[in-house]
């Protein structure tokens, strides 16, 4: 990976927005990956994952995390700007979603999902390999992570847990013919994205914006929250870390946060006009330290609001407009650190990766 510490080191810099960064960036660092970058997962606050694609060839390698970013302010000077290359392998196709687990990462992609061992601290290994293929009947699975179980799950028809200890496989969902709202859902729509917070197993509908909250001790799902834009397709979510909140965003440029507590309506909504079909990727994301919610794939930049304050200056934090050059089309995928506030990972499709704290 090379690193620039600035874009004036960039092929399409220019002066006044780098001088403008000045003022509103705390940090600013961007590494040139050399490939495609699929996703990226945090291990915890110091290790990263990062899947990345070179034509034919498919990767996934833990990172050591840049000192500088996560050191305190009044450190002083620091040596480390750089991520280190812990261990790296090879995966069966391009790595479409991951999630870590403790001793390795499940990845999900066209081949099916599959679970790798990551060497640990001690051992003279530095090769994540492949333990074992959890299943190959699907393509581009969403995953989430409970400890040592991973839910796996393409459709309603079908979601699977399987215990990576005891090798054990369970069927998780069936869907009633009416949920805590009925509304209307069927065994056939289409999972864009999972997450398992607080003992609950949240499942983002692709097609209609619904959340499913499926709690498994009892075996059904005990809430729907329901979006009012049906007519609107390809939609994604996010669930704060205290599983209060959650984020529905969609390509045609519609972001809403409910309160669980409260799902009728909105807390925060926020719309841009998008032509029709333009947004393949996009992601929406909330802060693990705060009430930001931050949102990609509406152009080339990183859109954060504070939707806990959408009275002042609408609700707009801060955006990040840092991938930059002619042949950037699309921020492919973003994260917030799980631990430092307002620190925030990005990557383009030209394989840039940028580390970026606003002020």
């Amino acid at each position: 990976m090379e690193r620039h510490d600035s874009l004036s080191d960039c092929e399409e810099s220019d002066d006044e927005w780098f001088f403008d960064s000045v003022r509103r960036y705390e940090d600013l660092l961007i590494y040139d990956v050399h490939g495609f970058i699929c996703s990226a997962a945090f291990c915890d606050d110091s290790r990263l994952l990062l899947a990345v694609s070179r034509e034919q060839r498919h990767e996934v390698w833990e990172l050591g995390f840049p000192d500088k970013l996560v050191t305190k302010k009044d450190a002083g000077l620091v040596k480390n700007r750089d991520f280190s290359l812990l261990a790296a392998g090879y995966t069966e196709s391009m790595t479409k979603k991951m999630v870590y687990v403790a001793s390795g990462v499940v990845t999900s992609g066209a081949d099916g999902v599959h679970f790798y061992s990551i060497p640990q601290s001690k051992s003279e290994s530095d090769v994540i390999s492949l333990t074992r293929a959890l299943r190959k009947d699907v393509k581009d699975a969403s995953l989430a992570s409970s400890g040592i179980s991973v839910y796996v799950g393409e459709s309603l028809s079908r979601i699977n847990s399987f215990d990576l200890n005891s090798s054990k496989v369970s069927e998780v969902l069936k869907i009633p013919n009416d949920t805590a709202n009925n509304s209307v859902v069927d065994c056939k729509d289409a999972i864009s994205n999972m997450s398992y917070v607080c003992e609950k197993l949240f499942i983002g509908l692709r097609d209609r914006g619904n959340v499913l909250l499926y709690e498994p001790r009892l075996g059904k799902v005990a809430q729907d929250i329901a979006t009012s834009n049906i007519l609107e397709k390809n939609w994604t979510m996010d669930v704060s870390c205290g599983g209060d909140f959650v984020a529905i965003a969609n390509s045609y440029g519609t972001l809403n946060v409910y309160d669980i507590r409260n799902c009728s309506k909105a807390i925060f909504a926020d719309t841009v006009k998008v032509e029709e079909n333009k947004l393949e990727i996009h992601e929406v994301c909330i802060s693990p330290n705060s009430s930001f919610v931050s949102v990609c794939g509406r152009d080339t930049n990183v859109r954060v609001f504070n939707f806990n304050r959408a009275e002042v200056n609408n609700g707009n934090v801060f955006t990040h407009d840092g991938h930059r050059g002619h042949n950037v089309e699309s921020i492919v995928t973003h994260l917030w650190h799980p631990s430092k506030d307002k620190l925030v990972l990005s990557a383009d499709n030209t394989g840039k990766l940028e580390a970026w704290r606003f002020r």
